[in-house]
């Protein structure tokens, strides 16, 4: 009799909770590019190597102020081998958590529709039935995107207002992206941000949050911000920007995940920081699951020192300069 309470008491609670947890990742996969030479985007670095003896892309490249980025321009040889080894080492990745990957997936650094969609087809058989990607304007392509288990309603893409910034900084800058997405019958507002590079100023940081805010308190019901926030761990220790954020939101990396030593690794001052978080709108009945929060740190992408591995192109290893990040959500 007591055992079969407990069966009882088991499967009231796993009803109980049937739909009102979600799982949501957010993973920058770095720099997946296809290999076509897109019109208006600076995307001449993710080019086979055949395609860059041209005096014109040369020059393109020698014009590059950064050493290793001077350096892909010239010499990797984005192949559809390379291409089809990083789409594969993504999937496995985003597959290792749980049983069939999480419910959603938010995306950074996908160039387009096209190689969105192989990464879909290479997950499809995990439950995985929707996908998107909206073009935004950042100069080199880079976007962001969902794949879902769940329908998602609506898209569309939020100027960041920014006050202050050059021509030249907005255009390495994306929108924010929302998407909304049905949860067994109840609607579930998502924001994919993917915000200004840590060498743009400050400000330009501060502006996307406040955009963000905005955003997020004209909506109602649930809300979860994900992504990659661009907060080193020395703004964050000077600005106080997630404290800050966590008067409004539980935030994944301050509220769980204690254990947890960062999402990318500074390779030259030797420092972790929570790029990639996800957060959560207070005051809507929603929160974490208790430990709920997790990084995914799979051996593909995993030194023995714990740090990412980033891709590497010319001895196909590694998957990303970012860790995924992985938050159980409990619905209101």
């Amino acid at each position: 009799m007591d055992n079969f309470l407990k069966i009882l008491t088991a499967l009231l609670f796993s009803l109980s909770l049937y739909g009102e947890t979600i799982s949501v990742m957010t993973f920058n996969v770095e720099n997946l590019f296809d290999n076509r030479n897109d019109a208006y985007r600076t995307d001449e670095t993710y080019l086979e190597f055949s395609k860059k003896q041209t005096p014109a892309h040369i020059r393109n490249c020698e014009k590059i102020s950064t050493k290793r980025w001077r350096d892909d321009c010239l010499n990797i040889d984005w192949t559809d081998e390379v291409i089809e080894h990083k789409l594969n080492s993504i999937a496995t990745v985003i597959l290792s958590y749980g049983t069939n990957g999480p419910d959603i997936i938010g995306l950074q650094e996908v160039e387009n529709n096209r190689i969105l969609k192989q990464l879909f087809n290479k997950l499809d058989e995990a439950g995985y039935k929707y996908y998107v990607l909206l073009e935004g304007s950042d100069n080199r392509g880079i976007d962001t995107a969902f794949i879902s288990k769940y329908k998602i309603i609506e898209s569309k893409l939020h100027k960041i207002e920014f006050s202050g910034a050059t021509k030249q900084q907005i255009g390495d800058t994306r929108e924010i992206h929302e998407s909304v997405f049905s949860i067994n019958g109840k609607k579930m507002t998502v924001y994919n941000v993917h915000f200004p590079a840590p060498y743009n100023p400050v400000f330009m940081r501060k502006n996307a949050f406040l955009t963000l805010e905005k955003l997020a308190s004209a909506t109602e019901g649930t809300v979860v911000a994900l992504g990659d926030f661009n907060v080193t761990q020395t703004e964050d220790n000077k600005e106080e920007t997630f404290k800050t954020a966590n008067k409004n939101w539980y935030v994944s990396h301050r509220d769980q995940c204690s254990e947890c030593y960062g999402t990318s690794y500074w390779f030259t001052g030797k420092s972790w920081s929570f790029l990639d978080v996800i957060m959560v709108r207070k005051n809507r009945g929603d929160n974490f699951s208790a430990n709920g929060v997790s990084i995914v740190n799979h051996p593909l992408q995993t030194r023995k020192d714990g740090t990412p591995i980033r891709y590497d192109a010319k001895n196909q290893i590694g998957v990303s300069d970012h860790f995924p990040v992985v938050g159980i959500i409990e619905l209101n």
